[in-house]
């Protein structure tokens, strides 16, 4: 007859069997790195309203991560160095910071770190799009401007994809696109008008004419401009904007600088599980509806996963107290 020690034991061995497979099996989910991404943005995600994507500054949205925190000394000397002051429009100095960014641009691999190493990295010739946006937000925020990071991806809201951002110009009153890590901004080919991300979405889709100007001398992304729109026409229903602005609180957050002294995944992670990481809103129509539904669909998977992972942890916990209960009661 089985004592009560070895019913217990049996438990603590059955959780730990059910709490590792769990865990290796998202483990196994997360492979390659494009499907933690769909993971990530399917944790992320929140529903989408038409009034999301065209609000304007200083009218922030609910629940819209604006950076509040002062920019760091360096980003200040930066924007010093650069003569992008007050006395310039916002769009000129949007120009010449997106410039300052791609002057020694060579594609030599991705950075992920820190946004003052990403910058001196950047500087230095590295860097992919999500490096340039981050940095280039840091930037803007530390010039007076609002800017917002869109992305848009080629396989079902994962990882494969692009990033850009808008600024918004308080000259014009509406937010005009940068492609900072490409080095170009589309104009109206009939009004010669700056676009913004979804006006130049509608000429992707046939609905008006537009035309690619460099953003300075640095390095084209795309030397000819047929080739770029194809690259964009690839994503073209599949765009969404992140909810936040806020680069430098997330470099702060205290969770996010102690997993980053590990690794930057990890400080990934935790962004994820905090409120350091922005969610983000998909540009919704009709094209994307059913992988709308997928998302959403993976989401409460997901939380599913979750709670029932940290169900099992704290049964695990309560088992090996009462373990511990008990080898103390019988010596």
């Amino acid at each position: 007859m089985a004592c009560a020690g070895d019913t217990m034991t049996i438990g603590i061995a059955a959780n730990l069997l059910a709490l590792s497979g769990l865990i290796a099996f998202v483990a196994w989910w997360t492979y390659p790195a494009t499907e933690a991404v769909r993971l990530r943005n399917a944790l992320l995600l929140q529903k989408a309203h038409a009034s999301d994507f065209t609000w304007v500054p200083p009218h922030f949205p609910e629940g819209f991560k604006v950076e509040r925190r002062p920019p760091s000394p360096e980003f200040r000397e930066v924007v010093k160095a650069l003569g992008a002051d007050q006395t310039v429009s916002d769009w000129d100095a949007a120009l010449t910071l997106a410039i300052h960014l791609t002057e020694h641009a060579e594609d030599k691999g991705p950075v992920r770190a820190d946004l003052l190493t990403t910058y001196r990295a950047i500087r230095d010739g590295y860097g992919y799009c999500a490096d340039f946006v981050r940095v280039f937000i840091a930037l803007a925020h530390t010039r007076g401007m609002t800017a917002r990071q869109w992305a848009f991806s080629f396989d079902g809201f994962g990882g494969h994809g692009h990033t850009l951002v808008e600024v918004f110009d308080r000259q014009r009153s509406r937010w005009l696109m940068l492609d900072v890590f490409n080095n170009f901004h589309a104009v109206d080919a009939v009004t010669g008008e700056v676009l913004g991300a979804l006006e130049y979405r509608e000429s992707l889709l046939g609905h008006r004419q537009a035309a690619m100007h460099p953003n300075g001398p640095g390095r084209l992304g795309f030397v000819h401009e047929h080739k770029a729109l194809e690259y964009y026409r690839r994503g073209v229903h599949q765009w969404y904007l992140l909810w936040g602005n806020a680069v430098f609180s997330y470099d702060a957050h205290p969770l996010v600088r102690v997993a980053g002294r590990i690794s930057r995944t990890l400080a990934r992670v935790a962004a994820t599980l905090t409120s350091a990481q922005p969610r983000i809103r998909i540009y919704e129509t009709p094209e994307n509806a059913e992988q709308v539904r997928h998302m959403f669909a993976l989401q409460r998977t997901l939380l599913w996963m979750v709670g029932l992972i940290v169900l099992l942890l704290a049964t695990l916990i309560v088992q090996l107290l009462s373990v511990a209960g008990t080898v103390r009661s019988n010596p």
